[in-house]
């Protein structure tokens, strides 16, 4: 019995507008005298550029993450299949696999949906998000998973783009789950995107009530 991986990454991814109201005059700070309203977060995606630097770290870090995940995940297939024999024997080959339709129709989408939204989380537009996760896909294909077997066809593309596909509708869905200020709607849209609670996470709009005589407004923080 053939045993396949899961690319696990933590990761990770969301888009929203968040709407602001404002007086025409100046933001004051609030007066003494006014009861201070309870801050909200509304959770959202902030496209920027990156350097040069930055995709690299990114894609290392994704890479080093893969080395443990793999053993990890898969713990029962690298020893009995894996060996530095077949490490070598594989490298640079790539084959339609023969993986039942569970692994190649539903655990890699997931696992590249997750991956797509760790880059997302990252700052990257949902193009570029899928640009890295064809790239961080193909590394653990081509320099991690030959330790067992050789790369596979079907995962070069199922990974990255039907995980694309799939995580633009968990981003959309874990949007609007977070923002709705339920907890249980919370508790489900960090659980689907979870890289929406880790550190790395670009984008959290933190918005402030400030009220004074005569005037009323928001005051938008966004974590970057």
């Amino acid at each position: 019995m053939k045993y396949k991986k899961t690319l696990s990454i933590t990761i990770f991814i969301q888009f929203l507008t968040c709407f602001v109201y404002a007086s025409e005059t100046e933001l004051r700070p609030l007066a003494p005298e006014t009861p201070k309203r309870q801050n909200q977060f509304y959770y959202t995606y902030v496209d920027r550029e990156h350097t040069r630097e930055e995709n690299l770290n990114n894609i290392a870090g994704v890479y080093a993450v893969t080395w443990l995940a793999y053993p990890l995940t898969q713990l029962k297939t690298v020893k009995e299949n894996g060996s530095l024999t077949k490490y070598r024997h594989n490298f640079g080959k790539i084959v339609f696999d023969q993986d039942e339709p569970f692994w190649n129709w539903f655990v890699h989408p997931i696992s590249g949906s997750q991956l797509f939204l760790f880059y997302r989380a990252r700052g990257y537009s949902r193009s570029e998000a899928l640009t890295m996760s064809f790239i961080s896909s193909s590394l653990f294909e081509f320099t991690v998973e030959i330790y067992t077997e050789p790369a596979s066809v079907q995962d070069l593309y199922q990974t990255p783009v039907l995980g694309a596909v799939l995580g633009l509708g968990i981003e959309k869905l874990s949007l609007y789950l977070l923002n709705t200020g339920n907890v249980i709607g919370k508790f489900i849209g960090h659980a689907i995107n979870p890289s929406t609670l880790l550190w790395y996470y670009e984008g959290k709009v933190r918005v402030i009530p400030q009220v004074a005589p005569k005037q009323v407004g928001l005051n938008v923080q966004i974590d970057l």
